[in-house]
């Protein structure tokens, strides 16, 4: 008798409406990559408002947008275009995106490598002396090619 009354106490408690739980984890999944740059733009934008006072309706009307547009770019759940971007940027005049300014200005390349096992009962591996070939691109001439050899 106690179990019948715990199912009609659960079934009560329950919604009739599934959740949608499911579907958002999804979706998350799904657009993860964007989401993790929108959110860093959120953080920018969220901290640049509050160091200058700004609130965001205020921010809404300088945009010419929705107080709720606003609070979907502070929450970092809004795929911004670069054109929204821009305007941001220059309505708060701070700058949000930054480009990867380092410049790699050698590669080593490595030819002819290969793998030595030293003893059959073991699984230890060695490189052989390998030769390798260093290119620097800071040379106004062209490309300086310089060998080593390991």
């Amino acid at each position: 008798m106690a179990i019948k009354d715990l199912n009609k106490k659960l079934n009560s408690l329950t919604s009739e409406n599934k959740s949608k739980w499911e579907k958002k984890a999804k979706k998350r999944l799904a657009n993860k990559s964007w989401l993790k740059h929108s959110r860093k733009i959120a953080i920018k934008i969220n901290t640049h408002l509050k160091t200058n006072n700004i609130k965001q309706k205020e921010l809404a009307l300088l945009l010419d947008v929705s107080p709720q547009q606003i609070s979907k770019i502070i929450k970092g759940r809004e795929n911004l275009t670069l054109e929204t971007i821009s305007k941001i940027e220059n309505v708060l005049n701070t700058q949000l995106l930054e480009l990867n300014k380092t410049k790699k200005t050698e590669i080593n390349l490595h030819k002819d490598l290969e793998y030595i096992k030293s003893t059959f009962k073991t699984n230890k591996y060695q490189i052989s002396k390998s030769r390798v070939i260093k290119v620097d691109f800071t040379n106004n001439n062209g490309l300086e090619k310089r060998h080593y050899n390991e």
